[in-house]
């Protein structure tokens, strides 16, 4: 059992096999950065988000702009994340109704099925059918490795970037789900029989290969930061997410790998037994609002406060709120509160 002061060391920071210790992100970073966000003093950082395809538009050709325009409207002195999204590579439609910048016709690039020939199963992602690159790809993963390698000498050393999310080729390419998605689709995708009483387990154990690869190519393209890995339930089950937990916490890891939990609202009916598996969890645990405060459904008893009592009670270090809360101050002494409890319980950045 590990004691407190040990403990506590290892969630301060982590010390690669390059002998370099490794800073974590603390407190609260807006989950979109925006020029009204930045100006809220509670404001920790913000979450900068990417396509694959912005990014890599022809194989091996990278546009960093999507990265920049975002980094630029952070003020002196404040720190950065990083989610590059894979996930699908084409939709038949468009959805331009929401306020909001226009979403990309695919989240990886499409030239890996143009031009690689990857393979590819049809699913639905909200109601609109797309096209889903395998994660068990070799060419898949190797074009992951090459364009995280990119990114990773481009920013690698920026003292602000603070994190890293593990792409993954899910539904929306960080969180790691396929809401909607019949088991089915995901078996046969996989090869494996849908009729196999051991097909949850046969494809667990794809998945879990795929995952450690990418996040092996995230730690060697950014030798020096932090990472995450956000889970979710799969086949209505912590099987699979408690199988990533136990994997990144290997010493393969450096203890540089965290888990992401993109839903944090207060409840504890909505995945409720992968809450239980994290609440066991001592590592690392990094969270993003499930939405803003004036959705009230989304929290129990329509109190957003609630959010911030449970990345408390789960020793979260780092929460990304939505950019609503730091633009309208809806909750800047809860912010301010849970800033100087991550500094004080993990230090600072």
């Amino acid at each position: 059992m590990k004691t407190p002061c040990t403990l506590t060391l290892l969630l301060l920071f982590a010390v690669t096999s390059f002998g370099k210790e490794v800073e974590k992100p603390t407190g609260a970073y807006a989950s979109k950065i925006t020029p009204r966000a930045v100006e809220n003093k509670q404001m920790q950082g913000g979450l900068v988000r990417v396509a694959w395809s912005e990014i890599e538009p022809k194989p091996g050709r990278f546009d960093f702009a999507p990265i920049e325009q975002q980094v630029r409207l952070l003020k002196p002195g404040m720190n950065w994340t990083l989610a590059i999204h894979g996930g699908w590579t084409s939709t038949e439609r468009q959805d331009n109704t929401a306020r909001g910048p226009r979403r990309p016709l695919s989240l990886s690039p499409s030239w890996l099925v143009s031009d690689l020939h990857v393979e590819t199963f049809a699913m639905s992602f909200r109601g609109n059918p797309v096209q889903m690159p395998k994660y068990w790809d070799p060419v898949v993963q190797k074009r992951l490795k090459e364009m995280l390698q990119a990114v990773g000498d481009k920013y690698g050393k920026d003292e602000r970037l603070k994190l890293i999310y593990v792409p993954q080729m899910t539904s929306n390419g960080t969180e790691g789900h396929f809401n909607g998605v019949p088991p089915e689709t995901l078996f046969q995708a996989a090869g494996i029989n849908p009729r196999d009483k051991a097909a949850e387990q046969k494809f667990g154990d794809i998945w879990l290969q795929a995952s450690a690869e990418t996040t092996q190519s995230v730690l060697k393209a950014f030798p020096e930061k932090a990472v995450a890995f956000e889970v979710h339930e799969l086949f209505r089950s912590t099987a699979i997410p408690s199988r990533l937990i136990s994997e990144f916490q290997k010493p393969a890891y450096e203890n540089r790998v965290g888990i992401g939990m993109w839903w944090i609202s207060g409840k504890t009916n909505y995945q409720g037994a992968l809450i239980a598996v994290l609440k066991g969890y001592q590592g690392d645990l990094y969270g993003q609002v499930i939405g803003r405060s004036d959705q009230q459904d989304r929290f129990p008893n329509g109190d957003y406060a609630a959010v911030f009592k449970q990345a408390e009670e789960l020793g979260m270090r780092y929460i990304e709120p939505w950019n609503y809360e730091f633009e309208n101050h809806t909750c800047d002494e809860a912010l301010q509160k849970f800033n100087a409890s991550t500094r004080s319980k993990y230090g600072s950045p």
